[in-house]
């Protein structure tokens, strides 16, 4: 209870604890948030205007390029602009006349027949979302081509020579579809993710308190003291650590219900499958915290090692912005972060426990391996002066 009075009565503990976590998912939900899906409404891009070059190119391959751009679904996010040249297509760009272009080769339809990979130069433009909905349709075009020369090599399914026959290349199947990836109409918010990021993040720091508190005893020599009433080490040393956890789990009930009747955070409805996500981040917290002040000399070290622990696994699991890349993605699966903000998006998606129980389960396997781990070097290294 000392421990615990002692970090409530600490008011950089309340401002870092409690405080600044409100004003970070305040500050990025709100910064972010056209980075995020609204699941209150259906997004329609806007029509992205192309310059294209070589397009009027008679020939089998070039007639069903152009028919299927000018189908019904590809017509209306795709509106052609014809350039003269690779020049001028670069002059509409710059210009802002155009958001993409399109360069066909010269030999386009030569190469196509004769059994080559069909290739477009493609010019981006300077907005993202547009890139990618131009790149989309373009690059189904050219899948639709070179599977039918995969089939022709392996199989023996000759190419299309004809124009009707090449046309049939992009009527069937379909290879851009215009709709919704998901009926549930459910996707989170910046501010929902940012919510269950900087929970985790600022639960992680609550373990780096806990470190701290522990060579406080030892720099101020009361652990000394402590030791010389009939109190075991192991006692002093479970006392801290409870105390601590408490107030962490006072903090997570502070970012869950002021978020939410502040900021509107929706936290789903499994109270339970977040209360246990909860603590299993809060004693995985306060393992890696055991660890590493049993493991340094000095609390300057314990800190820095925590600092660049919590920021790295932060990192990598997307906590700051979510981060593309399959490299990433693989070494995010080695972070509690990742693995707790997944377990908390899916309970704000309001997802079948049986969606939520693997992330769970994942957080209670690292938290036993660590809390082992927390016993084994408490029995070796000890806690004393």
């Amino acid at each position: 209870m000392s421990e615990l009075r002692r970090m409530l009565r600490t008011r950089t503990v309340l401002l870092n604890l409690f405080v600044l976590p409100l004003i970070l998912i305040f500050i990025l939900g709100s910064a972010l948030a056209s980075f995020f899906n609204n699941d209150k409404e259906d997004i329609t891009p806007d029509p992205v205007r192309v310059a294209m070059v070589g397009n009027e190119v008679d020939g089998p391959i070039s007639i069903a390029f152009n028919a299927y751009l000018r189908s019904p679904d590809i017509s209306t996010i795709i509106i052609q602009k014809q350039a003269t040249s690779k020049a001028a297509a670069e002059k509409l760009l710059r210009a802002g006349e155009a958001d993409y272009a399109v360069i066909i080769p010269p030999f386009f339809n030569e190469e196509v027949m004769s059994g080559k990979e069909a290739k477009l130069e493609l010019m981006l433009g300077n907005d993202r979302v547009n890139n990618l909905v131009a790149g989309t349709v373009f690059d189904s075009f050219l899948d639709g081509i070179n599977h039918q020369q995969v089939l022709s090599a392996t199989l023996g399914v000759h190419v299309p020579k004809q124009t009707g026959e090449a046309s049939s290349i992009m009527s069937s199947p379909t290879y851009v579809n215009i709709g919704k990836l998901s009926d549930n109409n459910t996707s989170y918010s910046a501010s929902q993710y940012y919510a269950g990021a900087m929970m985790i993040m600022f639960l992680l720091y609550a373990g780096s308190t806990a470190s701290e508190s522990l060579f406080n005893e030892k720099d101020n020599h009361t652990l000394y003291r402590l030791q010389s009433l009939p109190i075991s080490g192991a006692h002093i040393f479970i006392g801290k650590m409870l105390g601590s956890s408490v107030v962490a789990l006072v903090q997570a009930g502070v970012i869950i219900t002021v978020s939410s009747l502040v900021y509107g955070v929706d936290w789903g409805s499994s109270p339970l499958l977040l209360m246990i996500v909860c603590i299993l981040l809060v004693f995985i917290s306060m393992a890696i915290a055991c660890l590493v002040a049993l493991s340094v000399k000095t609390s300057s070290s314990a800190n820095s090692i925590m600092q660049v622990l919590i920021i790295l696994m932060t990192f990598l699991s997307g906590g700051f912005t979510p981060i593309p890349g399959e490299f990433i993605q693989l070494l995010s699966q080695f972070t509690v972060n990742h693995w707790g903000l997944q377990g908390i998006l899916r309970i704000m998606l309001h997802a079948d426990p049986s969606d939520i129980i693997p992330s769970i389960l994942v957080l209670a396997s690292m938290c036993a391996a660590l809390v082992a781990s927390t016993f084994v070097v408490y029995r070796k290294v000890g806690y004393h002066e």
